[in-house]
């Protein structure tokens, strides 16, 4: 497997000044990916393959690595060092007819064509916080096997989220927001987790994830929560993923990545759709197949990449093509950590829409 691990050096360092130790690390991660062909580049420095170094602009760099491909072979996985002052997210048109302007996306970064929506190499993102020490502790996660699982849902979602839940966990033990809410949260039930599932309301302008009876929406969870939580992530909260001009003090998913055994988080960049009960569609599908493949035993990687293949095969043979949701749905989902890592077990064996 060739794997490019791709950042900006100008970029880079005005977000965490010394690159020092960061380079170190990533010379060592490298020495231990023995398997694989694993190489580090700057876009905006010169390289051995003598491919032109180029700007912080999402459509240039992706132009790079197209470049690169053509000197180095297939690139099967991306790995992008940065948030998005480093290495941009794409600003995409919004197939939705909602309050999204663009879509923030990885995706033409794992396509090789112009059709976006399909990904044809793993790509994933390691968020920068600002912190030389948050990029290489995510070089650095291992996993402490459990065998145990976490999920929370609004209540008016809880039939579709258990069709998830189920995936990873025995959806009995889940619990519904209300009457769950940030202050009779506990913090140990997020810890010595292999998988973290959450099914609530999210928001652009605040960390806090909410619940839902009716119209009322009390806090679920908080970042005063988050306390020695483990596992992988699967978020369907709009803007669960949305991390421009955030950190760990003000991103729920900062946060949670800060933790020394998160393993990895898929989420939504934008405002997410999924159905009030089953059968899945949009976030539900997505973040169900990923659990699926991860709980599987592939890599973090790969279960992204084949959640985002299934769910297109899944919604064509259900409906004959992807309306706007589906679309979206394709797009907005990101992943951060590395995705090499994998779960070495399983856990289990398999036994109208609304905005998130």
């Amino acid at each position: 497997m060739r794997i490019l691990m791709l950042s900006g050096k100008d970029a880079l360092k005005r977000q965490i000044n010394n690159i020092l130790n960061l380079e170190k690390a990533v010379q060592k991660y490298i020495k231990n990916k023995r398997i694989h062909q694993v190489i580090f580049l700057y876009y905006d420095r010169k390289n051995r393959f003598k491919v032109k170094k180029t700007k912080k602009d999402a459509r240039s760099i992706r132009k790079f690595i197209q470049q690169l491909e053509t000197k180095w072979g297939n690139i099967d996985c991306l790995l992008i060092l940065g948030g998005d002052k480093v290495v941009p997210f794409f600003r995409l048109k919004n197939p939705c007819d909602d309050n999204d302007k663009k879509v923030l996306s990885d995706n033409p970064y794992a396509s090789r064509d112009n059709n976006f929506l399909i990904p044809e190499r793993v790509c994933a993102r390691l968020p920068d916080n600002n912190d030389a020490g948050f990029i290489i502790g995510q070089l650095k996660k291992y996993s402490k096997v459990t065998l145990k699982s976490f999920g929370i849902s609004t209540k008016v979602w809880k039939k579709a989220s258990e069709n998830v839940y189920q995936q990873i966990g025995k959806v009995r033990d889940m619990k519904v927001s209300p009457p769950v809410k940030s202050k009779t949260f506990k913090a140990r039930w997020l810890q010595n987790k292999d998988f973290l599932y959450f099914n609530l309301h999210g928001s652009k302008l605040s960390a806090n994830w909410y619940g839902q009876k009716g119209g009322k929406y009390p806090v679920a969870i908080g970042l005063e929560n988050i306390k020695k939580a483990s596992g992988v992530v699967g978020c369907e909260a709009c803007y669960g993923a949305y991390i421009l001009n955030k950190s760990q003090e003000n991103a729920m998913s900062l946060k949670l990545l800060g933790e020394k055994r998160i393993y990895g988080f898929c989420g939504s960049t934008t405002i997410a759709y999924g159905p009030v009960a089953p059968p899945s569609s949009e976030a539900d599908l997505m973040v169900k197949y990923f659990f699926e493949y991860v709980n599987q035993g592939l890599t973090l990687g790969e279960s992204f990449k084949n959640a985002k293949l299934d769910f297109a095969r899944k919604v064509l043979r259900r409906q004959g093509f992807l309306d706007d949701d589906d679309q979206k749905t394709l797009l907005q989902f990101v992943l951060y950590g590395d995705p090499t890592f994998r779960l070495e077990h399983k856990i289990f064996k398999k036994k109208g829409k609304k905005q998130k």
